[in-house]
């Protein structure tokens, strides 16, 4: 009662006590009326009248003069946003609203499949030696169905492509961005000049040969891309289709099954076969004019610097980009296919879906397999690393084995797993090593991440890094060979007093799967340098800046000693509909640079 009236709970016995004496009053004063007796007045002596039946009769006098009073709550007013939730409570049987559980990520993935196989059943993946599981690696290491997306086979389906080539040929999306930035840098440009003519530090032919360059028309000339990691092919052929005649397109790759393979499947485009150092087989050179050119290349692209500049085109003879280097008159040393450069290199980071497929490769743990997990391991070369993953689990001692697992797969059991690995030794395949990780690590959790399919996620992607160092590859192409090999924009606001017609725009694409390569290519493309450190990252202590955070350039300054490259744009990711279809996709993240 108290909580509906408001009011304690002495207020409440008062108001009824006070309540129960007017109702007597009221029967006294009917009984009197009953029985022809008068009505005591206002006037009348306390003395004729007890004092009680006094009082009760100027209680009545004045309840008269008063509103009735009632304690029936039916008649209750409640405030209009009130009356509509009780109304909607009446209608929806106590409740509020009527919600409904939404559907989860795993029922919405499922039924796009289910569609997709009723759709389709033909083009099945089971006809093709695939399962319909998938199994969940944190770094892209994925089984899944490869036919169901374009350009795919059974050797590798291509993440994020159309995102890709719209970056590589800017166009799409990525060609308003370019556009954009373009027009930003013209006025930074002009703002710029205008201020260097004021000081009279600005010539008047440089002045003529800049305002030229807003005019005059872009000189259509041939292009050349690199795919630095070739892979299946899937990347290149669908920038293949899209390039214009005299284009050139080099895939490297360390893997001689991979250039064999994607080099027959692009065997129509195929130039020549002399920078493959392992032919698995003869392989038909069917390039004909009116063509792009595809050339591959057998190599690491750590060491792109020293192959691009040896190779020559098929046809004409000369060097495509040579040493790079130019004479004290501007001139290079000789005459070169592409002077400014490559208009656009991709880098698809990680391990491709038939690696993980070959169990003799020991890349996955859901299959039997020696622990080797090298790149190359099919190479009979002396180029071929030493280092197995076998050779980690016997021999590191269990602080660079904490370490390993820390630094490159995020472990949280890093200290118990490099314990059971040492227990366990010798190691030889990679059901010995899930049997070491399992006994430390349960194969069911309440949490994804710490279940035993996750845990031998991380473990199998942290060895493999170590086995092919490709953090320092990774670090080398995009510090030196990426900032070598791809052309400077003309149009950017720091070529002062030069046309924009005089370079074309390299464009850097990084495709990861992982946090410590997205972070690679973030700070690269960002900062300039994997290793700088400084106020939010930016500068750091490898280049002074002014007040505004612009770099200060010298005229001693070496090239390259600025920021190599200039976002465009935010990081991409795959829609749900490539997903659903390539789950591989899931955790791939694509950052675009352009070289200035």
């Amino acid at each position: 009662m108290a909580a509906i009236f408001g009011m304690s709970s002495s207020s409440i016995r008062a108001v009824i006590g006070t309540t129960a004496r007017t109702i007597r009053a009221l029967d006294n004063a009917r009984r009197f009326q009953k029985h022809n007796v008068a009505f005591v007045s206002s006037a009348t002596s306390p003395s004729t009248l007890s004092i009680r039946e006094h009082k009760d009769a100027q209680r009545v006098k004045y309840l008269h003069q008063l509103t009735s009073f009632s304690l029936d709550t039916s008649r209750r007013q409640f405030h209009s946003s009130t009356q509509l939730l009780m109304a909607k409570r009446k209608k929806n049987g106590g409740k509020t609203k009527k919600t409904e559980k939404p559907p989860s990520k795993r029922s919405i993935k499922l039924s796009k499949l289910d569609q997709l196989e009723n759709a389709d059943d033909d083009d099945n993946c089971d006809d093709n030696g695939f399962g319909d599981d998938t199994i969940d690696f944190g770094d892209g290491e994925e089984q899944t169905s490869t036919v169901a997306t374009p350009f795919a086979t059974q050797y590798h389906s291509p993440v994020m492509f159309k995102e890709c080539i719209d970056a590589l040929l800017q166009q799409g999306v990525f060609g308003e961005m370019m556009e954009e930035k373009f027009e930003r840098w013209r006025k930074k440009k002009s703002i710029a000049e205008a201020k260097l003519k004021k000081a009279g530090l600005l010539d008047d032919d440089e002045e003529e040969a800049s305002n030229s360059a807003g005019t005059s028309e872009h000189i259509r000339r041939p292009r050349l891309f690199v795919d630095g990691t070739l892979g299946g092919g899937g990347h290149s052929q669908a920038l293949l289709e899209q390039l214009n005649p005299e284009d050139i397109l080099i895939g490297c790759d360390q893997d001689s099954e991979a250039i064999s393979t994607a080099s027959t499947r692009l065997s129509k485009y195929l130039g020549t076969s002399e920078y493959i150092v392992e032919k698995n087989g003869e392989l038909t050179c069917g390039w004909e004019e009116g063509r792009p050119m595809f050339i591959p290349v057998q190599s690491n692209f750590r060491n792109l610097v020293e192959v691009l500049s040896t190779i020559r085109h098929p046809s004409s003879g000369k060097l495509l980009l040579g040493k790079r280097l130019k004479s004290q008159d501007g001139a290079s040393e000789e005459e070169l296919e592409f002077p400014n450069g490559v208009n656009g290199m991709l880098l698809d980071l990680g391990v491709s879906s038939h690696q993980i497929d070959t169990g003799e490769r020991g890349f996955a743990f859901m299959k039997d397999g020696p622990l080797d997990m090298r790149m190359d391991s099919n190479s009979t070369t002396a180029a071929v690393s030493s280092l197995t993953a076998a050779d980690i689990c016997n021999e590191f001692d269990e602080a660079t084995l904490i370490s390993i697992l820390r630094t490159y797969g995020d472990e949280p059991r890093a200290r118990r797993i490099a314990s059971a690995i040492i227990e366990s030794r010798p190691l030889h395949t990679t059901t010995d090593l899930v049997h070491a990780i399992n006994s430390v690590t349960p194969t069911f959790a309440r949490q994804k991440r710490a279940g035993l399919i996750a845990t031998s996620a991380r473990v199998f992607q942290a060895l493999r890094i170590v086995v092919n160092e490709e953090d320092g590859a990774l670090i080398e192409v995009l510090e030196r060979v990426a900032p070598w090999a791809l052309s400077r924009s003309g149009g950017h606001h720091s070529n002062l007093g030069k046309n924009s017609s005089d370079g074309d725009d390299g464009i850097l694409a990084v495709l990861s799967y992982h946090s410590m390569e997205d972070k690679m290519a973030k700070r690269v493309i960002r900062d300039g340098s994997v290793d700088l450190v400084g106020r939010r990252g930016k500068g750091g202590s490898l280049f002074e800046r002014d007040l505004f955070g612009n770099i200060i350039q010298h005229d001693n300054d070496e090239e390259g000693s600025h920021v190599p490259f200039e976002p465009l744009g935010k990081p991409q990711k795959a829609t749900d509909e490539e997903v659903a279809i390539n789950s591989r996709a899931r955790s791939a993240t694509l950052r675009v640079g352009i070289r200035i």
